[in-house]
């Protein structure tokens, strides 16, 4: 548990043990079904309001570089009159953050903790939107090396990275769309519970909010865009090597039906057994049509 006291104070729990849980319900009066729920990850959403104090629950997207995916990274807030109580249970980027420039910066801490409980909520939500936009910086990084290999002959190569990029954008889209919800409620009953002069702090909020889900909706069309545009280009390809092996069948099979015509065992035959050139003979007649063919299909771009 680490605390940081101000005017308002704020304590955050990492993976919370039951002792740390239990002096919560202790010392804020917290109703035993909230502590049950904060002992563990919850899979829903919420903003509610239990008497004096307010229980937020926040998904957030969590990057995994080795799997190359998005998952599901949660944030919880108890909100009381004099502390903001959040629980995670993993170490999050946006939170050690900021532990680390309230520690390095007087000024930040009085920022932070010298207001009141909705201006430190609107800080610690805020740097958790900020770490959710960063996180499709990677994204940005791969839809530009996409955009620069796309008329590169790679549609293979460009079919595997799209696809890792499409499921990664799915995922983190998934996981910040089921957050509109929270951010519309905090601010319709963020002031009734703080006050009406916070409503500026949970409309900046969901306005930011917006931008994130709006970027991740952006970064969504254009790879679909670039997925559709590959696709073509690999159909096309595709298509191109059927074509060359239907003109080359079409090349063999007069020639192939030519020659069995001469292996017919019948009382004359031209050319065979008349000379001895015959095979020289025939083999310059195949190769002659060969050309003939092959400069004819070159010349209306068969080949």
């Amino acid at each position: 548990m680490i605390i940081k006291k101000g005017k308002v104070n704020w304590i955050n729990l990492v993976n919370p043990s039951d002792k740390e849980l239990a002096a919560l319900k202790k010392e804020f009066g917290i109703h035993p079904i909230i502590i049950e729920e904060l002992a563990e990850p919850s899979a829903r959403s919420k903003v509610e309001i239990y008497g004096n104090y307010m229980f937020v629950v926040l998904h957030l997207p969590v990057y995994e570089t080795q799997g190359r995916v998005s998952r599901r990274g949660e944030m919880d807030f108890l909100i009381t009159k004099n502390a903001v109580i959040s629980v995670s249970y993993e170490k999050l980027e946006p939170i050690e953050m900021l532990e680390e420039k309230i520690e390095d910066n007087p000024n930040y801490k009085d920022r932070l903790l010298g207001g009141d409980t909705a201006r430190l909520l609107y800080y610690l939500i805020e740097s958790c939107l900020l770490y959710s936009m960063r996180q499709l910086h990677h994204v940005d990084e791969k839809i530009d090396d996409i955009r620069s290999t796309l008329f590169e002959d790679q549609e293979k190569t460009l079919l595997e990275k799209i696809s890792y990029v499409k499921r990664d954008l799915l995922s983190y889209y998934l996981i910040t769309k089921s957050q509109s919800s929270i951010f519309n409620s905090l601010s319709k009953i963020g002031p009734d519970f703080f006050g009406d002069h916070t409503k500026v702090y949970f409309s900046d909020l969901e306005g930011d909010f917006l931008k994130v889900l709006q970027s991740c909706e952006s970064y969504k069309d254009t790879i679909e865009s670039f997925e559709k545009t590959n696709t073509q280009m690999l159909t096309i390809r595709m298509t191109k090597v059927m074509q060359r092996f239907s003109v080359l069948a079409f090349l063999t099979f007069p020639i192939m039906v030519f020659l069995a015509l001469f292996t017919i065992d019948t009382n004359s035959r031209p050319i065979v057994g008349h000379s001895p050139y015959d095979f020289w003979i025939l083999s310059g007649i195949v190769v002659g049509a060969i050309l003939i063919m092959a400069t004819i299909f070159r010349k209306k771009e068969w080949l």
